[in-house]
């Protein structure tokens, strides 16, 4: 039985979300499974994914619900485990373009990581699921405290900067076939399916492009029988042709990535 807890939400840039926020009954769960459903604790050694579990509540995910909210100070970090949310940014008076797709390989909160208790940036849930929600002062205490998840933590934050240069150089070189192609694809490595929930109106604002440019683009890939789309819904058919058609920046940014998890971030350079 789901119980309903009141989450704080500051001013957004438009429109008004539920401050309505599904709490799940705490579970047990094992320390020493590796098939949690968030990437990074799956990682951790069997004591310290105990260290974070035991200061974690897990919470369901809505739609347009605010994760993070830019200018405003961080009450909680998330680990997600299913569904996908969007990092975003502002410039001016210009709607917001995203700069992260966010799914069960992410970790929600990296100001915190960096000593910072205020996100530049907005988090807002675009596909629903859970995640795992950690009090800021109970993370920045296991950071102080425990070496392995804050060498874990930093090692994510490399990968987020990795991830966030090649997005600029991918959007200023590559055209926009390309750009759709390797968002489809991080979408997809993030999330974790071969289906994507997204709108064009969502895939225009993670690109920064008009939402008409999106349907043509989309709709090209499907002629060629690379996706197929229904109502909200992209679906990748043929993912080898996809990578194909996109640039190499979708694999140095699924290498960044992965490589935080394993060792030395061993670095591959994309030319545009």
């Amino acid at each position: 039985m789901l119980e309903l807890d009141l989450v704080k939400k500051g001013a957004r840039d438009s429109g008004t979300a539920s401050s309505i926020v599904p709490r799940i009954a705490p579970q047990t769960r094992d320390a020493s499974s590796p098939s949690l459903g968030n990437d990074l604790i799956a990682h951790l050694s069997p004591r310290s994914r105990r260290l974070v579990l035991d200061r974690c509540d897990s919470i369901r995910l809505t739609p347009r619900q605010v994760l993070q909210e830019r200018g405003l100070p961080l009450q909680y970090a998330y680990f997600i485990e299913s569904g996908a949310a969007s990092l975003t940014t502002r410039a001016g008076d210009c709607p917001p373009v995203e700069i992260h797709t966010l799914g069960k390989k992410d970790f929600v909160g990296v100001p915190l990581v960096l000593g910072m208790r205020v996100s530049p940036h907005r988090c807002t849930v675009h596909v629903p699921g859970k995640a795992l929600r950690i009090p800021t002062d109970a993370l920045i205490g296991l950071i102080k405290t425990d070496t392995e998840v804050e060498k874990l933590l930093l090692r994510y934050v490399q990968a987020t900067l990795i991830h966030s240069s090649q997005l600029v150089a991918c959007n200023s070189r590559h055209n926009l076939s390309q750009r759709l192609a390797r968002w489809l694809l991080v979408a997809r490595d993030r999330i974790g399916e071969n289906e994507v929930a997204l709108t064009h109106k969502c895939m225009a604002q993670a690109l920064g492009v008009r939402r008409a440019g999106i349907t043509t683009a989309v709709g090209d890939m499907e002629a060629n029988g690379l996706i197929r789309r229904s109502r909200g819904r992209i679906a990748i058919v043929d993912q080898t042709r996809l990578e194909q058609a996109s640039c190499d920046c979708f694999r140095v940014i699924r290498s960044a990535h992965e490589n935080s998890l394993l060792g030395p971030i061993a670095l591959r350079v994309a030319h545009p």
